[in-house]
C-alpha cells in the first residue's frame, strides 16, 4: 500500500479560508439582497479571480507539494574494522533516558 505525503504551506490554507468566507459572504449578498446585475457579476468575477490567482500563485511558489513517502533506512549489519574486531558507536552502550552506562568505566 503506497502512501503519499502532501506538504501545504500555511499561507495556502489561509488563502483557502479567505476564499471560503468571501464566497459565503458573496452568496448571502447575491441571494439575500436585491443587487443589480452589475453588482452580482462583480462579486462573481472577484471570486473567480481570487481562486484563479490563488491557484496560479500556489503553482508558481510550489505552495502545495505532493511527494512519495520517505523510505526508512534498513538496518545495516555492524561493520568490521581492518583488525577484524567488531565496532560499535559509544551510544550503543548508553541506556536511553538518563545516560546511564551498561558497562563499568575503564580505570
Amino acid at each position: 500500500m503506497n502512501h503519499i505525503h502532501v506538504r501545504i504551506h500555511r499561507w495556502v490554507v489561509w488563502w483557502i479560508y479567505v476564499g471560503l468566507v468571501g464566497g459565503v459572504v458573496a452568496l448571502v449578498n447575491i441571494l439575500g439582497r436585491h443587487l443589480t446585475r452589475t453588482e452580482e457579476q462583480t462579486f462573481i468575477i472577484l471570486g473567480i479571480l481570487h481562486w484563479f490567482l490563488g491557484g496560479f500563485v500556489c503553482w508558481a511558489l510550489e505552495g502545495v507539494q505532493v511527494e512519495p513517502p520517505p523510505h526508512l533506512a534498513e538496518q545495516q549489519p555492524p561493520t568490521r574494522t581492518t583488525s577484524g574486531m567488531e565496532w560499535h558507536p559509544a551510544s550503543d552502550f548508553l541506556l536511553p533516558g538518563r545516560g546511564k552506562r551498561l558497562l563499568p568505566p575503564k580505570w
